[in-house]
């Protein structure tokens, strides 16, 4: 009897076969995606960031990334970064880039949207444009994490009065690019270099962009996007990631 009362406890208030991805502990129904505790103590990116492309930054003395400042006529005009890159956005991240979690990635955006709509320059964004996928690595996946991402961003700020666009047909990937997964930033910045192109220029001729990424680790891919854009004629491009690896 006391372990039929158990087993129904637990239907009714655990999540079967389902974890924190941070820190593994099953989950409550009322947590959804995250514990509770893993959930405060995400390593939001409030501290010290790069005034172009939000970057986390480990130094007091800058204002700029190493890449920024390498590079002033980089693409990218304005960023923000939702968590700094560690054990946790890690765990998070994996879970929806490798282990098929896709309702992680739009539950992830629409937290991001929370923060996001104090975001000064947000209301100003006219569309919302994941970075793409190839349609090789879509049809392995089944669906592009940064998609997600985004579109839980729309939905979230939508919801906070912010309406935005979202769209996923002006970016496309034409190059089916090797994993880039550990690989230096020269590698990087060679594998995604004319990698993208934009359909339909007319549609984003002097419109400001904000494009949709899950992790920045070098900044090649959102650079190659960007420059991409602005060649179509993109006003303004800004970057919006859910975490970076800090400069």
């Amino acid at each position: 009897m006391k372990n039929k009362l158990l087993e129904h406890l637990s239907r009714l208030l655990l999540i079967d076969n389902d974890r924190c991805p941070v820190c593994k502990k099953i989950l409550w129904k009322k947590e959804a995606y995250l514990c509770d505790q893993c959930l405060r103590e995400l390593p939001k990116n409030d501290a010290r960031t790069c005034r172009r492309c939000g970057r986390p930054l480990s130094s007091d003395d800058a204002d700029l990334c190493s890449a920024c400042r390498d590079d002033a006529k980089r693409p990218i005009d304005r960023g923000w970064v939702w968590l700094v890159y560690g054990r946790a956005a890690e765990q998070i991240a994996a879970g929806f880039k490798f282990n098929y979690q896709k309702t992680l990635a739009y539950w992830a955006g629409a937290q991001m949207a929370q923060d996001l709509a104090d975001c000064p320059w947000m209301a100003e964004v006219d569309a919302l444009i994941p970075v793409p996928l190839h349609p090789n690595r879509l049809s392995e996946r089944g669906y592009n994490q940064s998609e997600q991402l985004a579109a839980g961003i729309a939905s979230g700020l939508n919801e906070r009065g912010i309406e935005i666009t979202l769209d996923v047909e002006r970016l496309k990937r034409v190059v089916d690019t090797p994993h880039q997964l550990g690989q230096p930033a020269a590698f990087r910045l060679k594998n995604v270099k004319n990698a993208f192109d934009v359909v339909d220029p007319e549609r984003v001729y002097g419109k400001r962009i904000a494009l949709v990424d899950d992790v920045m680790t070098t900044g090649a891919t959102l650079d190659a996007c960007a420059a991409a854009l602005k060649q179509a004629g993109a006003a303004d491009v800004a970057v919006i990631t859910f975490a970076a690896v800090p400069s």
